[in-house]
């Protein structure tokens, strides 16, 4: 299909061949063909329903965080929920939020009604809907356990309720994750607490967050998962790969679970540092380390399949 159609579609913002990489925390990727904003679910029902009639390429972006945008840039569509996705309301221990609001947002209308359950929030970018899909989460606690109700819209345009229990998670991964299905809108069922206690809460996060993260230098959060009764970053330091460095990407010596872009990095010089840091891990202690961000683009998945392995079959 030709992508200037979809000018006439919707009411949100269309651009063509447009850069991607302001759009991630990593500031990294080439263009898209399309770049698409829908203010409304009927825009965005209505642009899934064409997309997926023509059997155009489209793919999802949230806040840009744990995702790896390829240099090569997508022939297809970009879809980023615009504003008229953003929006909570709190009514007793129940929040409603729309997909696009950020995380912050969430945390600070949740404490100041003094509801508890989402402090691990604090620190962590991006919005409602990326954490939901992801199960996003910090010291055991995750999103996931705090979702009530969801509404998506299906690649076919369809605009569906979902229950609780439509809803399965794990450890950095939901159903919801590359299902073609589009989250607008999720319940999250927390729980009454005293304000100093979720304040205290929240400070212990923001601590730990600014004492072990990178803050100033563009990352785009955790690379690998942990290993079940170890951590990622201390097997890669272990190696003697804190500092490691391949062209503008660099694994990070404030926390070695993260690849930073020194601001001259290419998508190719992060896959580059984490097939090091698989290979040497790998070789010190047998153990396959999983990547937690996800490629998205036009990445040809022979050059990466070793990497990304977990993937396959996706």
């Amino acid at each position: 299909m030709e992508f200037g159609e979809l000018k006439h579609l919707i009411k949100g913002r269309v651009e063509l061949d447009h850069p991607i990489a302001p759009y991630t925390t990593y500031h990294l990727g080439g263009p898209a063909a399309a770049f698409v904003e829908p203010q409304a679910p009927g825009d965005l029902a209505e642009l899934l329903r064409c997309l997926t009639h023509a059997q155009a390429p489209y793919l999802m972006l949230g806040g840009g965080s744990n995702v790896l945008f390829a240099d090569e840039g997508f022939g297809g569509v970009v879809i980023r929920l615009g504003r008229g996705f953003q929006g909570i309301h709190i009514e007793g221990d129940r929040v409603r939020a729309k997909a696009a609001t950020k995380l912050v947002t969430v945390l600070a209308k949740a404490r100041e009604a003094g509801l508890g359950g989402v402090e691990f929030f604090a620190g962590i970018p991006g919005t409602v809907g990326g954490a939901v899909v992801g199960n996003a989460g910090a010291k055991k606690a995750w999103i996931g356990p705090t979702v009530e109700e969801l509404t998506i819209v299906t690649p076919h345009g369809l605009v569906k309720g979902l229950k609780k229990s439509d809803y399965q998670y794990g450890y950095r991964q939901s159903s919801l994750k590359m299902s073609g299905n589009v989250l607008v809108e999720v319940v999250l069922k927390l729980k009454k607490e005293p304000k100093g206690d979720i304040e205290r809460k929240v400070r212990d996060y923001f601590k730990v967050r600014r004492g072990k993260q990178p803050r100033v230098e563009k990352n785009a959060g955790s690379v690998f998962k942990n290993p079940e009764g170890n951590f990622a970053g201390r097997l890669t330091e272990s190696v003697g790969l804190k500092g490691f460095r391949v062209g503008g990407a660099k694994v990070s010596e404030i926390h070695a679970n993260f690849i930073v872009n020194d601001g001259t990095a290419s998508a190719h010089d992060v896959v580059a540092v984490m097939r090091e840091i698989q290979r040497r891990v790998s070789a010190e202690y047998g153990i396959r380390l999983e990547p937690e961000i996800l490629p998205l683009g036009n990445w040809d998945w022979d050059e990466i399949k070793d990497v990304f392995w977990n993937l396959k079959g996706r």
